[in-house]
This record gives structure tokens, C-alpha cells and sequence, in this order.
């Protein structure tokens, strides 16, 4: 018997019924956390391939589910304990006028980029990592930000594309290891203007985003993330809003107005998806049942490994 194959059997085990109890209501698990404990699971998986290669063909199997059962039930209990803090965890172009801002390497930092006015496109690129991202207000700027950071440094780049005034807001750290325990000290807060259209990129490895977009026309809303937090309020200033969502281990929770009508594609292996007022189709979609008449649509496609999709409308 390969020991590979009792590791994984138990792994599904273990995170299907978790999701099964915590879909029935019987328990309320904490996923934020335990993803902090993720890279246990290659440990796990390494350790047992050594017993499959090296070990007592009889007891390499015994060793290999004890260990991963008492990994699981440490995983288990401190899935059971809530966290105080919710902080846990391209395009090909010719070149036009750039103008670049660095912040400082710690401390606070403000960005600022004024509006041009007959502006009517504008692109918004962010990186970064161990960090919460806040976008919930406008601006009579372009683009305006704070940083409140204990490592990392925050650069901005302007450049225009083709009409379209593009942003890119990156943070880079002294080193490329970002400390986990280290996000609670690190905030940016975003301002952005409510004319344009908006189509907007995040990326990160791990940390937090919460964008209010409802004042905000949105044409393209694309997040990639790890380990990572994102959440959403859409709003129908435009006619046609495509959002793209690809985590690996992520809570993702998206709020559309009810009035829009709005579909979803779910691509995911052992995601929790939880899609209430939404209608299945034939071809595993989900719409709201006013998707076909209304004047603004949402589509939203969302890929995940292991991650908790919510899409609900308000």
C-alpha cells in the first residue's frame, strides 16, 4: 500500500467534512486561521514519501496515518479557534510619459496622481504582499493612497497607453521573505477618481483586499492570489463588468446589486462555494434569474484550489 495514498485519502477526508459540517451548520470552522499552517501539508507529503521508499513496508502505512491524523487534529483545533484580527495570512504596451514614486522602505507614505481631465480610461496594477489593501472612497485625483508599512517599500508608475492612463502600485520588502506575523503592520489605504473606467488587477501572495467599488464604472476586476483575503462590493455604474477571480488558498466574498443581472462560472476542485439567490444551469453555471433582461450584467468566473467562494447580492 503507497503511503502517498493514505496522506491524501485522509486529507479529503478530513477537509470534506469540515466543509460538509460547516455547510450543515453543525460547526463553524475558521479557515483564516489555519492557512498560515499550509505548507504543512507538503511536509506531511514529503515525509511520507520517505516512508514509502525507505521504511518497513508493514509499518511505513501505520507511521505514515499517525502522523497525518495528528497533524490534522492540530489543524482541526486551531480551525476551532477564531482570530482577532482579520489580517492573517501583462500587457504589452509603447512606451509613453512615466512618471515613478518610490515610499519610504518603513513608516508612512502618500501617493498622489492628479486627474487629467477628458480622461476616460484608466488601468489600476497592484502587487504586493503581507500587506491590506482598503479601496473605499473617491478621489478629485487620478489616484491617490496612503502606506502605513513596517517593511516593505511601495513604489507608484504612471504611464499612458493608448489613451488609457495607466497605474502601477507595487510593494516590494528589503528581502523577498514576508513575514506573516508582520501584516497587521501593514495597511494602504486607495482613493480613486469616479470618472474613468476602471479595470483593475491585484495580485498577492498572500494578505488582504477590500475594494467598495460602488461608486466606481468597472469594466474588468482580476485578482490572483495564495494565501490570501478578498472581498468586493460591486456596483452598476457600468454596463458590463467581468471579473476574474484565481486563488490557491483563499476566502473570497463578492456582493452584486440585485437589480444587475449577474452569472458565475466556478472552476474549482475542493472550494466551498456558497451562491444563494442564484439559479444552476444545465452547463453548472449559476445566474440570477434576471441575468438575461437586465441592463447591467456581472460576469464572474471564479478558480480556485482549495479556497471558500461567496457571491451574494444586496
Amino acid at each position: 500500500m503507497k503511503t502517498e495514498k493514505i496522506i491524501w485519502g485522509l486529507i479529503l477526508i478530513f477537509i470534506g467534512s469540515i466543509f460538509l459540517l460547516e455547510n450543515l451548520g453543525v460547526i463553524e470552522f475558521y479557515w483564516r486561521s489555519v492557512w498560515r499552517f499550509w505548507p504543512v501539508i507538503f511536509i506531511l507529503i514529503g515525509a511520507n514519501m520517505l516512508f514509502s521508499r525507505f521504511g518497513n513496508r508493514t509499518l511505513a502505512p501505520i507511521l505514515a496515518a499517525t502522523i497525518t491524523i495528528l497533524t490534522l487534529v492540530f489543524i482541526g483545533y486551531q480551525g476551532s479557534q477564531p482570530r482577532s484580527d482579520r489580517n492573517w495570512f501583462h500587457f504589452k504596451y509603447h512606451r509613453g510619459d512615466r512618471n515613478e514614486r518610490h515610499g519610504a522602505m518603513s513608516g508612512t507614505s502618500s501617493f498622489t496622481e492628479p486627474f487629467t481631465a477628458g480622461t476616460l480610461r484608466a488601468k489600476l496594477n497592484i502587487q504586493g504582499g503581507a500587506t491590506s489593501f482598503k479601496l473605499d472612497d473617491t478621489t478629485s485625483n487620478l489616484f491617490d493612497a496612503e502606506t502605513d508599512q513596517k517593511d516593505g517599500r511601495f513604489t507608484l508608475e504612471r504611464t499612458l497607453i493608448d489613451s488609457t492612463e495607466v497605474l502601477n502600485f507595487r510593494m516590494r520588502g528589503k528581502n523577498k521573505h514576508w513575514r506573516m506575523d508582520e501584516m497587521n503592520d501593514n495597511e494602504t489605504r486607495m482613493r480613486l477618481n469616479s470618472a474613468p473606467v476602471w479595470d483593475i488587477k491585484v495580485e498577492m501572495g498572500a494578505g488582504e483586499a477590500i475594494f467598495d467599488l460602488t461608486s466606481y464604472k468597472v469594466s474588468s476586476l482580476k485578482f490572483e492570489g495564495g494565501a490570501a483575503s478578498f472581498e468586493a462590493k460591486l456596483g452598476s455604474k457600468q454596463p458590463k463588468t467581468d471579473v476574474l477571480v484565481e486563488t490557491g488558498v483563499a476566502n473570497v466574498e463578492i456582493e452584486v446589486p440585485s437589480a444587475s443581472g449577474c452569472r458565475i462560472v466556478v472552476d474549482s476542485g475542493l472550494s466551498s462555494k456558497d451562491f444563494s439567490g442564484f439559479i444552476k444551469q444545465a452547463d453548472g453555471t449559476y445566474k440570477t434569474s434576471n441575468y438575461n433582461t437586465a441592463v447591467n450584467k456581472i460576469d464572474i468566473s471564479l478558480k480556485g484550489g482549495l479556497s471558500s467562494f461567496e457571491v451574494r447580492k444586496y
